[in-house]
């Protein structure tokens, strides 16, 4: 029976297991876990063993599990008395290989632990288990005789005010006489996980250990109730759900962690052991709870993945309704069913992440962060299941993980929030965006004039880039012409006729989209010397490329892709204005002008003459007129046909379009007659211009295509405005009058009105 304890009998652990264990740790962990964890190895070497003066004293701070000595007592009908007995000893065995580690069940364990004080002087010491969450130990102890020394009653199945010792782990106070030893009983029932992580201590090394420990957990609770003060006001100032889900996760998994470490029924229900029996594994319940409602959305899974999305419901309502059923459950398989979702909630929050794929920055911050944790709850949830020992590493994994999982998802979120704070700016910029542009389309819809319109465009682009110069190119036919420009305008070696050959302009006028020449894989090409930024911007209508409009700056923008997406949307608005504008321009032409000729028809024309001889006047300034017959038309249609007279009168019309420039104003009046209005001419220069057109005309026949050439002449008549002028009607009789003296006197001349 009697066993000395050693510094061979002891199952302190050896320097190859500890290099193992911190190779494991660096490499599930990382760097963060194993400065987290630093401070506790530090701890376990500051407190080795304490030797006394002889050779075969107690040592202290010892592991005991491996002298630990286990029998399950399936039917719990065995009482002390009958496991003490010597007939007893052969069905212990040890607990390390009795395979009863980890498990949980209904049944009554008995653990047996000799110890011996070899030293010539008492020892008073202090035995540590480190497992708060056992229901109920009894510890019965009796000398080298077997004689029954006392018992000792806990557990958190009792009230604690009932312990010997105000502690979170039960402590046990040893005495042993000079070279005597004890053999210790233990009675275990529990509802969770069988672990027995037992060590002795003396007083003094005990009270610094507390100490110590208390430091570590008060760093962590301090961590952990920071950032739960710190994410509480973010969510008041931000209304983002995001943050609430995440203060009830801290909440909920500090508390979890008190429980597991004793805090929980030590300072919080002391007094109430029937909740703590159970608080365990509902605080497993609502961590899990909220991880997955934070996850949800702070992934946006709903956006992303409607399909996960729906398992995740689910499964959040499931564990709702899984809390209050808890209430009728045995403890035992309430921590059964609470491991089981955890597990769960851990591979659908992994399902998440994967469904989202990295769409966010913020999600590499929160992949890392859930990673550490998964990590350290999976090699706790693996000892649980016993596919790993249980050891250092894997019973404060949980502990190491939450504290680096929260430290890196407050990254997540401070990076969210710093999203969310672009996000709102770049909504601002596109607000601004979007009312300049608006007020521009307004301007846009209200004008048909042309080089008034992409004025506009390049104005308003040139202020909602920032970009100071730009100018704009039109299609005309295969090649491309300056309509306007802003700022330096166009740069120097740019060469119209062969745009398609630089590297930017070709990409832009093939591809069509808006390109900046910072974007990979666009060539900047030969741009102004000392340009930062150059934006290309097609103007389409229907897929049909009309004009570019070229932006640029001797400074750094840059363009969100939302704001691509706007200048795309308006350059398609610039694209269907400067269509209407040509349409209108069309359509005017074609209200005003003659079909055959291309010169004015005559009412637009008469509306011309008005203005001007009002003009004429009010301003007591010269107007002339000159009416154009050809003569012997209808001999020409009869001889050379209608075409070759179609012919005649489009020649005549160009002609005498070319002679009356640069202030004469022509008009088809009707048939084979013109008229021609001279504003600032009098009447002895409209005389010359006159004879002019008639020798020219006389002198220059009309090449036919099949017929050879006509040749033919023209009478004018010639009226100017006077004080009796009463409007453009008398004027253009008088002109019809000299017209008609022309015919009489044997056409091809010229004469003055009345």
């Amino acid at each position: 029976m009697k066993a000395t304890l050693t510094a061979s009998s002891a199952t302190a652990p050896s320097a190859a297991s500890k290099s193992r264990i911190g190779r494991i740790g660096l490499l599930v962990f990382g760097l963060v876990i194993a400065l987290l964890m630093l401070p506790c190895i530090q701890t376990a070497d500051s407190a080795r063993l304490e030797e006394a003066a002889g050779a075969g004293s107690l040592r202290t701070n010892t592991d005991l599990q491996g002298d630990l000595k286990i029998w399950e007592d399936k039917d719990g009908q065995l009482t002390i008395l009958d496991v003490a007995s010597p007939a007893m000893d052969s069905l212990f065995m040890p607990y390390k290989t009795s395979g009863l580690s980890g498990s949980i069940k209904g049944s009554v364990y008995w653990v047996k632990l000799d110890l011996f004080n070899a030293s010539p002087r008492t020892r008073e010491l202090l035995l540590e288990l480190s497992k708060p969450q056992l229901s109920r130990v009894t510890l019965y102890q009796f000398d080298d005789e077997r004689h029954f020394l006392r018992q000792t009653r806990t557990g958190r199945s009792l009230p604690f005010n009932e312990r010997t010792f105000n502690h979170r782990n039960f402590i046990f106070n040893l005495s042993f006489p000079p070279e005597s030893g004890q053999r210790l009983y233990f009675q275990i029932q529990t509802d969770s996980y069988l672990q027995l992580p037992m060590k002795l201590w003396e007083t003094q090394s005990f009270i610094e250990k507390e100490q110590r420990s208390g430091l570590l957990f008060g760093m962590y609770y301090g961590i952990m109730f920071a950032m739960a003060l710190y994410n509480s006001f973010l969510f008041v100032s931000i209304r983002d759900r995001v943050y609430l889900y995440y203060v009830l996760f801290i909440i909920s998994f500090a508390v979890m962690q008190a429980v597991w470490d004793g805090f929980a029924y030590q300072y919080l229900w002391p007094g109430h052991p029937a909740w703590e029996l159970k608080s365990n594994p509902v605080f497993i319940v609502l961590t899990c709870l909220f991880t997955c409602a934070f996850s949800r959305t702070f992934l946006s899974v709903p956006k992303y993945s409607p399909r996960v999305d729906k398992m995740m419901c689910a499964f959040i309502a499931g564990l709702v309704l899984t809390l209050p059923s808890m209430i009728f459950m045995p403890p035992g398989l309430c921590t059964k069913l609470a491991v089981y979702l955890a597990s769960a909630s851990i591979l659908l929050c992994l399902s998440a992440i994967a469904a989202v794929r990295f769409r966010m920055r913020s999600v590499f911050f929160y992949s890392a962060s859930w990673l550490v944790l998964f990590a350290g709850s999976t090699l706790n949830i693996l000892a649980a299941y016993k596919l790993l020992p249980l050891n250092f590493l894997s019973l404060y994994s949980v502990r190491f993980g939450s504290v680096a999982e929260t430290i890196l998802l407050s990254v997540a979120l401070a990076d969210r929030f710093n999203l969310i704070k672009q996000e709102k700016l770049l909504e601002e910029k596109q607000g601004s965006l979007l009312k300049n542009l608006h007020e521009t389309t307004k301007k846009l819809t209200s004008t048909y004039d042309l080089d008034k319109l992409l004025h506009y465009t390049l104005i308003s682009l040139s202020n909602v880039t920032a970009c100071e110069n730009g100018f704009i190119l039109l299609k005309n036919g295969e090649g491309y012409v300056l309509n306007t420009s802003v700022g330096s305008g166009l740069w120097d070696g740019l060469l119209l006729a062969e745009l398609e050959t630089e590297p930017f302009f070709g990409a832009l006028i093939r591809e069509k989209r808006l390109m900046l020449h910072s974007d990979p894989g666009v060539s900047s090409g030969q741009l102004s010397p000392g340009t930062k930024t150059c934006i290309g911007i097609p103007i389409l209508y229907r897929d049909r490329l009309l004009g570019l409009v070229v932006l640029y700056s001797y400074s750094f923008r840059s363009l969100a892709e939302s704001e691509r997406e706007i200048l795309r949307d308006f350059a398609g608005q610039v694209g269907i204005s400067i269509e209407n504008a040509r349409l209108f321009s069309e359509i005017n032409r074609m209200a005003s002008t003659d079909g055959l000729t291309g010169v004015y028809n005559r009412s637009y024309f008469l509306s011309l003459a008005n203005r001007h001889l009002s003009q004429s006047l009010s301003m007591d300034k010269p107007l002339s007129l000159i009416m154009v017959d050809i003569d012997h038309f209808k001999s020409i249609n009869d001889r050379y046909g209608h075409l070759a007279g179609d012919k005649v009168i489009q020649e005549t019309a160009k002609r005498l379009a070319e002679l009356a420039q640069p202030r004469g104003i022509i008009g088809r009046y009707g048939g084979e007659e013109f008229v021609i209005l001279l504003p600032g001419t009098a009447a002895e220069q409209a005389y010359r211009l006159a004879e002019i057109m008639r020798k020219s005309i006389s002198a220059s026949p009309v090449q036919l295509e099949q017929t050879g050439s006509v040749k033919y002449t023209i009478s004018l008549g010639i009226s100017s405005v006077s004080p009796d002028t009463s409007g453009i009607k008398m004027l253009i009789d008088q002109a019809d009058q000299a017209l008609y003296k022309a015919k009489e006197s044997g056409r091809n001349c010229v004469r003055n009105g009345i």
